[in-house]
């Protein structure tokens, strides 16, 4: 009833042909590995044989040295000396009765007539006895005496006999039993997992109309499927965050060209008008150079900004002293500073080395000293410390200025993202995500101190110790 359940919701020719291929695999090793067990049982049992005759036949010298040869009749049940001729002995057989021969100097005294080969250890031999009876015989000989032998031939087993078919006939039940369930199974799962792979399908012809907001479901049984669908959901949230920088960036571009762009054509056409008045030709031309520098100048920082995050800059690493970099860079910056009303001063360890480039380094600075420079009102203290830990070196950058309102914070260090949402200050909003990029190459970490009095950055930076 299942199976035609499952036939009737559409089964393709692959999920059979797929449980098909799993349920033949698996059940040739379930009959390999109950070949293999039954091979170990069956030996054992012959083991077990072995070692009982060999006890038998010790058993058998120890009551003929002691009582003689009429115990050793007694022992066999028989009370005259029977001579078994060869049908005699085949019956014998037959009836999973071992056979033997006692012979005094070549002479049998009793036992079989049938001549069949026998060392002093158990051995296993095919007896051939051209008829329709053919045995696998455990044959010993022992000497009781210098002239007297005994020697036995055992058939196999009643025990070793009936655990062989039992184990054939549940070879065959498991076998079959085993493969129905395995391909019941496996059409199972082939099934549900390829509903599975259909509603995913589905699900992705939804996230592709809506990328940035649609999601893969990772309710699925399926332990693929579902790091696959928890994979591609991480990809698409990257892609969507990449998505949201890119509109970022355009709205920032746009915003950042046009304005200077468009006061450079209100320039040519106020020039067209004031042809004949070189005055007023050279103030057109000395406005319009300006806003053109700005245009190039948020060009520049992007191609810079693309060039640091490739990681090129790497290759020109060497070991720098931050401690002397930071004093010089210090020393040019004060009297900008002296000019602008504010307060510029540092506080370095001497001889903080670490490994970086040095330009990078420096833009690093420059940048974070030009927005502090920038954002903070005049009369302000800005500050550059360094100090040396373990392994790293902490370099804190601030002002006792306004600071950044919270809700600015998490988005400083975006693309073309400025606080002044009216763009009336000079700048892209490139500054700070260079910031960022310099320090991320560094495999230094940067962060913006929250509830403080002003704009506080603490990078931490690893240092070298050569």
């Amino acid at each position: 009833m299942a199976i035609l359940y499952l036939m009737n919701r559409s089964i393709t020719f692959t999920d059979l042909y797929n449980s098909l291929k799993f349920t033949a695999a698996m059940t040739v090793l379930f009959a390999a590995s109950f070949l293999v067990t039954s091979i170990c049982i069956l030996s054992y049992i012959k083991s077990s044989q072995e070692k009982e005759l060999v006890e038998y036949v010790e058993e058998i010298k120890g009551l003929y040295i002691e009582d003689g040869y009429e115990s050793v009749l007694h022992e066999f049940d028989l009370e005259e000396q029977p001579i078994w001729d060869r049908v005699e002995s085949i019956e014998r057989l037959v009836d999973h009765e071992f056979i033997f021969a006692l012979v005094d100097r070549g002479v049998l005294l009793v036992g079989s007539k049938l001549e069949f080969s026998s060392n002093t250890e158990p051995e296993w031999s095919s007896f051939d006895l051209k008829s329709e009876h053919d045995f696998q015989l455990l044959t010993l000989s022992i000497a009781l005496t210098e002239d007297v032998s005994l020697s036995i031939a055992q058939p196999l087993s009643y025990e070793y006999m009936f655990s062989k078919q039992l184990l054939w006939q549940a070879s065959l039940i498991g076998v079959v039993l085993i493969a129905f369930i395995l391909f019941f199974i496996r059409l199972l799962f082939n099934y549900r997992r390829r509903l599975e792979i259909q509603t995913l399908m589905t699900q992705l012809d939804e996230v592709s109309r809506s990328p940035d907001s649609v999601r893969l479901s990772c309710e699925v049984n399926d332990s693929v499927l579902h790091d696959l669908t928890a994979s591609v959901n991480l990809m698409l949230d990257k892609v969507s965050k990449l998505h949201g920088t890119t509109k970022t960036m355009s709205v920032g571009i746009a915003h950042d060209l046009k304005t200077p762009l468009s006061r450079v054509a209100n320039r040519l056409q106020s020039m067209a008008q004031d042809v004949g008045d070189d005055i007023a030709i050279t103030s057109h031309i000395g406005h319009a150079t300006k806003d053109l520098h700005s245009v190039i100048s948020t060009f520049n920082n992007l191609v810079r900004l693309n060039s640091i995050e490739s990681g090129k800059h790497k290759q020109n690493f060497q070991l720098i002293n931050l401690s002397e970099l930071i004093n010089d860079l210090t020393l040019s910056y004060e009297p900008v500073f002296e000019d602008s009303g504010r307060v510029l001063s540092h506080s370095t360890v001497d001889c903080v080395c670490c490994f970086g480039d040095k330009d990078l380094l420096n833009q690093l600075l420059c940048n974070l000293l030009e927005n502090a420079l920038e954002y903070s009102n005049e009369g302000s203290h800005v500050w550059i410390r360094l100090q040396s830990h373990t392994n790293c070196a902490l370099l804190q950058v601030g002002d006792n200025g306004p600071g950044i309102d919270k809700e600015d914070q998490p988005y400083i260090f975006d693309r073309f993202y400025r606080a002044d949402l009216g763009r009336t200050k000079p700048g892209n909003g490139l500054g700070l995500s260079i910031v960022k990029a310099i320090c991320d190459v560094h495999g230094a970490s940067l962060v913006l101190l929250p509830d403080q009095s002003g704009a506080v950055f603490n990078i931490e930076v690893p240092i070298s110790n050569q």
